[in-house]
This record gives structure tokens, C-alpha cells and sequence, in this order.
């Protein structure tokens, strides 16, 4: 099979029209200077989000607990998500790395940080393969589809996921696939392999591609196979082992079978309705179509498409309608392989055409960004909620009332409190344990409460105020109770809120 890498008649064609280095200096500044403008904006709009009590306990303040435990050099119970390692719910070692930029800031802002970095990366190796393969115009204009890609922005503005260590080195890996840099591809492959278990369905799709479209048999079956094993050492040894014996949480494929081995029965028995599946949904065909339109459907003419088939697969075969939304981290992954599959086809129509390489290296990259960029901020809009998030005068409320808790006290608060108090041994989340030594709860901060989830608030504010806890902290509809003596009363807001007369937000602004 002939490509450009083999047909010596391309590749002299390719060396006379390659820019030289010192034509790239300025493309190359360029596509730093976007990535470290995205970098800085993902920062930016997280951190906004979490200062303003919009951030969670799920995930954000699970992997903060953990983390800051690390920067202790300790693995801590996890009393968030109730399990004795973190590690045991998803295989996610990589996480150690961030500890030491706890010593320097001992914030949840330094997962939002690192993520925000992290994802802005993954444009690097998009931007080189797209020089490469476009030229210059061509890499900028698909690391900015890449960057304003709406399933990026919904990421970034829920929380932190470790999935964001994926994002760059899946991109690194297909960067150093594409060009045989088979050293480079060693080190992403291994941290691909330390941020996720299933990252090794991804990992285990390249292998494949380099076998059946680079006919590369070796490296490309050893890395299928590595992954393969890695898998099933994972799943069926390491995470029990360390979630305290209980079998693999995520097992979310209940229209598949009970466990791996049962799906596998059942997708060979029933090819058909597998396909079904991943389509028998409004909410599933319209997140299919918005992520291959929001890159003008160009990945869906490249083979590189067979690296992205596990993340789609994983998604719309599970059971949980969480994972068919525009919204959460489930995109992040498959964002740098759908920008890859799209200079894929636009090179090919580029050497189809042959003379006419303007259409494949600049026209094409452009009605990619263009829909990318109306998909982001005409049609999915993830970035719309940032004008919902509570007002700076609330804010200062919420964080004097938080600033009374000491640092070694357990608490139990609710569910957007919890991430600003996970700095510490011991803290619940309310509606899972109550008995803690401080109590913290503020209704305004849940722009929609799950059904229940407020009165169940309420109920226990009003048992703790019953069994003896007191008032330390009250302002506005923030509300701190202790197991001590205090005379402080309820405000206005809260005794109306107690009483259902008001509900959430609506409490404050009345």
C-alpha cells in the first residue's frame, strides 16, 4: 500500500512544497499562542464557575479529597463517594501527579487549572499533524475547531474529570502514529494507560488501526494486546481490590448483560439490536449528529474513525441517560481523534483533487471551524449557565460562613458546599451521612435541585436542630450548624426556606 510516506514521487512532491522552518516560526508561535489563549479561558470560566458555588461534589470534590491526600503522601478514605480508595472506583494513578501543586495552592482550583491546561495541550500535536498535512492555515484553523469544539466547553464547565489526562495524550499518540514516531507513542500510550480503565478500549482501537491500515502487524497487535490484558487485570484484580472487594462499580450496560463477558454474548447474538441501541434515543441520534456536524462531518470519510468507535460505543451503549448528553465530560475524549479523522479526509480530498489542494488545505479546514463554532455557540451553547452562577455578594456570604468550620472538623454539607470543604479527612455530603461535627447547607446555591432533594435538606436541618446542634453561622439562606453552645438565630431567609414557604435560589432573592 502506497502513501506519501512510501511513494517516493509524493514525497519528492511533498519536500519541494514543504514550507521551510523559518516560514513555520510565526504559524507555530501562532498555534502556541491559541493554545495558551484556551488554556487560559478554560481557567478562567472553571474557576468562575467553582468561586461561585456552582462546582460539585461529584466529581470534582471525589478526586480533590483524594488528591489533597496525596499531597499529604497519603492514600486517605475517600468519605465523599464512601469507599476506601479512590483508586478503587476507577484506576486513575495519574491523579499523584497533581499533588505537589497542592504545597503551592491548596485549592480545588488546582484540578480546574490542570484540567483547563491539560485539554489546551491535546492542540498541539491536531496543530502539527494539520501543518503537516494542510499546511499552516489549514493546522490553525483545526486546532481552533478543536479548541471551541462545544464537547471541549461542556467539560470544562462540569467540574473536573481524569479522562482530561486522556485528551492530550490521545492526541500525542495519534500525532506520533500518524508519524511513525513509535518513541514518542511509548510514553502516550502509558499515560493513557494510568488515567482510566477504559481509556483501554481506545488504546486497544489504535492498535487496530495501525495493524489494518498501516499494516504494521507488530506494533500494532502488541499494543491491542498489552491493553487487552491490562483490561482485564484492571477490572477483574485491581479495582476490586482496591474498592474493598466489591466488583467493578460502572456497570452501566444493563441492556447488554449483567458483566463484560454476558455483553459480549449478546452483541454476537443480536448484531442487529446492538445497533439499535445506539440509536433508539432523540437524545442519542442528536448528540451523534452534533459531534461529527460541529466538524462538518469530515471524520466520518476517515479510517481514523475506528479509534473513535469505542468512545461512541461506551457512551450510547449504556443504560445511564447521563452519558447521551451535550453535556458532562463524555465528549473530551473523542474530541482530538474527530479533529484527526477530519485533516485525514481533508488531505485525502486534497490528493484526490491533486493540483486543486486549496479546497482539502484551506476551504474544507474553514467550514470546520465555522461549524464548530456555530455548534458551540448557536445550537449547544454549554458556556450559556455562567450568567446563572449566584451573585459576588452571595458569594462573600457562603465563604465567611465556611471560613468558621475549623480544618480538622468533619462536615457534612450540601452537595455545591462540599468541594470547597474537601481539604480535609472527614466530609460527607448531606444526603448520604449527617452526623458530622459541623453542618453546612445554603439552598441558594442549587439552580435545580434533584426531585426531593430540598425537602430532604430540609428535613435534616430541622432533626439536627432537634438532636442539640446550634446556629455558628447564618447569613442570608447559608447556614452552619455545630454540636455547640450558641445563641445565633436563624435569618429570615432560612426560617422561610424551613418553613416551605420559599425554595432554593427564590429564598435569597425574596
Amino acid at each position: 500500500m502506497l502513501t506519501r510516506e512510501t511513494n517516493p514521487k509524493e514525497a519528492g512532491s511533498a519536500e519541494a512544497e514543504a514550507p521551510t522552518t523559518a516560514s513555520l516560526r510565526i504559524p507555530r508561535l501562532a498555534a502556541a499562542l491559541l493554545a495558551a489563549l484556551a488554556a487560559a479561558g478554560y481557567s478562567g470560566i472553571s474557576l468562575y464557575r467553582h468561586f461561585h458555588f456552582a462546582s460539585n461534589a461529584f466529581d470534582l470534590a471525589v478526586q480533590d479529597q483524594t488528591v489533597w491526600g496525596y499531597s499529604r503522601l497519603e492514600l486517605i478514605h475517600n468519605t465523599v463517594l464512601g469507599i476506601p480508595n479512590l483508586l478503587g472506583d476507577h484506576f486513575n494513578p495519574i491523579l499523584m501527579v497533581l499533588a505537589p501543586f497542592m504545597w503551592l495552592w491548596d485549592s480545588a482550583g488546582v484540578l480546574l487549572v490542570a484540567q483547563a491546561i491539560l485539554l489546551a495541550l491535546a492542540g498541539v500535536p491536531i496543530y502539527l499533524w494539520g501543518e503537516r498535512e494542510l499546511g499552516p492555515v489549514g493546522g490553525l484553523a483545526f486546532e481552533a475547531a478543536y479548541l471551541l469544539f462545544w464537547g471541549v466547553l461542556a467539560g470544562v464547565i462540569y467540574d473536573f474529570h481524569h479522562v482530561a489526562f486522556a485528551v492530550p495524550a490521545i492526541s500525542l499518540a495519534l500525532y506520533a502514529t500518524l508519524t511513525r514516531r513509535d518513541l514518542l507513542l511509548v510514553p502516550a500510550v502509558i499515560v493513557a494507560m494510568l488515567t482510566r480503565e477504559d481509556i483501554t478500549l481506545t488504546l486497544i482501537a489504535l492498535g487496530l488501526y495501525i495493524v489494518v491500515v498501516q499494516r504494521r502487524w507488530v506494533l500494532g497487535a502488541a499494543l491491542a494486546a498489552i491493553n487487552v490484558l491490562w483490561a482485564a487485570l484492571l477490572l477483574g484484580v485491581i479495582i476490586p481490590a482496591l474498592g474493598g472487594g466489591v466488583a467493578y462499580r460502572h456497570w452501566t450496560y444493563l441492556a447488554l448483560g449483567s458483566g463484560p463477558t454476558t455483553a459480549i454474548g449478546y452483541v454476537v447474538q443480536h448484531p442487529v439490536e446492538t445497533i439499535r441501541l445506539l440509536f433508539n434515543s432523540p437524545a442519542k441520534v442528536r448528540v451523534w449528529v452534533g459531534s461529527f456536524l460541529a466538524f462538518a462531518l469530515l471524520p466520518l470519510a476517515s479510517p481514523l474513525m475506528l479509534v473513535a468507535l469505542p468512545s461512541f460505543l461506551e457512551r450510547f451503549w449504556s443504560s445511564s441517560p447521563n452519558f447521551w448528553s451535550f453535556h458532562f465530560q463524555y465528549s473530551m475524549l473523542p474530541a482530538p481523534i474527530l479533529t484527526f479523522a477530519a485533516i485525514d479526509t481533508c488531505a485525502r480530498v486534497g490528493r484526490l483533487l491533486k493540483g486543486r489542494l486549496a479546497v482539502g488545505g484551506k476551504i474544507l479546514p474553514a467550514v470546520a471551524l465555522v461549524t464548530s463554532v456555530v455548534m458551540t455557540f448557536v445550537l449547544v451553547r454549554p458556556l450559556a449557565e455562567v450568567t446563572t452562577y449566584l451573585p459576588d455578594s452571595r458569594v462573600a456570604q457562603i465563604q465567611a460562613c465556611l471560613n468558621t468550620i475549623p480544618r480538622d472538623a468533619s462536615v457534612a454539607a450540601s452537595n455545591t458546599l462540599v468541594p470547597h470543604l474537601s481539604h480535609r479527612a472527614v466530609i460527607y455530603v448531606i444526603s448520604l451521612r449527617s452526623d458530622a461535627d459541623y453542618i453546612a447547607v445554603d439552598p441558594s446555591t442549587y439552580s435545580s435541585p434533584f426531585k426531593d432533594e430540598e425537602e430532604q435538606l430540609r428535613n435534616t436541618v430541622r432533626g439536627a436542630l432537634a438532636a442539640g446542634y446550634a446556629v455558628v453561622c447564618a447569613k442570608g439562606t447559608t447556614l452552619i450548624l455545630a454540636r455547640t453552645d450558641s445563641q445565633l438565630q436563624l435569618t429570615p431567609e432560612l426560617q422561610r426556606w424551613l418553613a416551605d414557604q420559599c425554595s432554593g435560589r427564590a429564598c435569597a432573592e425574596s
